[in-house]
């Protein structure tokens, strides 16, 4: 009888037990979740810097999210459920970030004070602002008018289209400036190049064989000069939208070319929204775009707006800036088209992929490290994208002007171009203050 007893009490228990931790789980379901920082974009910088947090449970009111930098209170600028963008606070230190959203609180990672990655120092390369002209010299003492592409040969000149000179020039490392092709005088004229002329060049491209791709774009063509100093048509002469061979195809505005190693020219052609292909032979293709618009996939879905820059990745994907929609895009060997960063709005907010926004993105290029650098043209700054996403402005205060010095103080006018020579420094097109700039990593 005892035993039959204690097995009553054991069960009585076990089932007290039972009903308590429904009980108790009942209750835990009906309290309020804490908020949840999952990451931030990015993890280090100075104060002022504006930080993207990722996470879930925010309040979609900005005042209602109190987030503190190791203590101190910090502005909160926008608020989604899922992401904050919060500047970091001027007296702020290094240490744990916090949240707290109507009394419920959580702990954050990590955000260290100090200069981000690639803080750079902007000086002048080429070219001075005390005017435009067309004179060949060292540093500031050249004259450009309106500097508008570069790109890098395999000695490590860089190779610009001085689009107002309608000429195609070299600068050394150390400044010096000598014209490859044109006299400055507008024209369409192939052959040697002490004969002939462009029309307002637009950006330029190295292919692997030395051959230097000019996107002539007032003459809606692609001219080519090759390592002996002629230049040729590759493909286009009329403004129109045809997909033919050689000079039967029509361009409208193209104003970027890119190579791969295979041979391919990549052409941004801008007023009919679309990036075209040129193949070893001359054949021309579209890769992407079907009237003005934006969507991803592939083509005739996919859609741009306005592109202005591309550039092959390591991996043979097609970059694209695509200026009116505000977006970096990516179109992979295959053909489908994916956005890289930019929410589609216009505006200059450093943050995570889809979160950042850009204000007419004009250039874009890749480096050996998978770093991504843009032209924000009307933002008048210099925009960094990292290889997981992150988006900084790198060099430029958000306005007009010319200044060198450091990134956060330096100013353009019009940026149009960017690109890494994988050693730290970043090669500028300064369109409107006519200077080639030359950023590097502060020590």
């Amino acid at each position: 009888m005892k035993s039959i007893n204690l097995k009553k009490n054991f069960l009585v228990l076990v089932a007290f037990l039972g009903i308590l931790a429904v009980a108790c789980n009942d209750e835990e379901d009906t309290t309020p979740s804490n908020p949840v920082i999952e990451q931030l974009s990015p993890n280090r910088g100075p104060a002022g810097t504006v930080v993207t947090f990722i996470g879930k449970r925010f309040s979609k009111v900005p005042a209602e999210n109190i987030v503190k930098f190791d203590g101190i209170n910090a502005e909160v600028i926008s608020a989604t459920d899922t992401t904050l963008q919060v500047k970091a606070p001027q007296d702020g230190g290094s240490g744990t970030v916090t949240i707290s959203v109507n009394n419920r609180f959580s702990k954050g990672p990590v955000y260290t004070y100090g200069p981000s990655y690639g803080e750079f120092v902007v000086n002048s390369l080429a070219g001075d602002t005390i005017g435009a002209g067309n004179v060949n010299g060292t540093g500031t003492a050249a004259r450009l008018r309106n500097p508008e592409g570069v790109a890098f040969d395999a000695a490590g000149n860089i190779i610009f289209a001085d689009r107002g000179n309608h000429s195609i020039k070299k600068v050394t490392p150390d400044g010096v400036v000598t014209t490859i092709a044109g006299n400055g005088s507008s024209g369409a004229i192939d052959g040697p190049v002490d004969v002939a002329r462009f029309n307002g060049p637009w950006k330029v491209a190295v292919d692997h064989l030395g051959n230097i791709i000019v996107a002539d774009a007032t003459h809606h063509r692609i001219r080519k000069i090759t390592p002996d100093g002629v230049v040729s048509t590759v493909a286009g002469g009329t403004s129109g939208y045809v997909n033919a061979k050689g000079t039967a195809a029509r361009f409208n505005g193209p104003i970027a070319v890119a190579t791969d190693l295979q041979g391919n020219i990549f052409v941004a052609d801008n007023n009919n929204h679309a990036v075209r292909k040129i193949a070893p032979d001359g054949t021309v293709t579209t890769l992407a775009g079907n009237g003005a618009g934006f969507g991803d996939g592939v083509w005739p879905n996919a859609k741009l707006r306005n592109p202005s820059g591309v550039f092959v990745d390591p991996q043979g994907n097609v970059l694209v800036a695509d200026r009116g929609n505000h977006r970096i895009r990516k179109i992979t060997q295959d053909g489908v088209v994916s956005t890289i960063a930019g929410s589609g709005v216009k505006g200059v907010t450093d943050g995570v992929g889809l979160t950042a926004r850009f204000s007419d993105p004009y250039g874009v290029s890749i480096d050996s490290r998978g770093y991504m650098y843009v032209a924000d043209l009307t933002s008048h700054n210099i925009r960094q994208i990292s290889p997981t996403g992150d988006v900084t402005t790198i060099a430029g205060k958000g306005i007009l002007g010319f200044a060198n010095g450091p990134g956060s103080e330096a100013m353009f006018n019009q940026p149009t171009d960017a690109i890494s020579d994988g050693k730290g420094n970043v090669y500028v097109a300064d369109l409107s203050n006519h200077v080639l700039r030359k950023l590097t990593i502060k020590q």
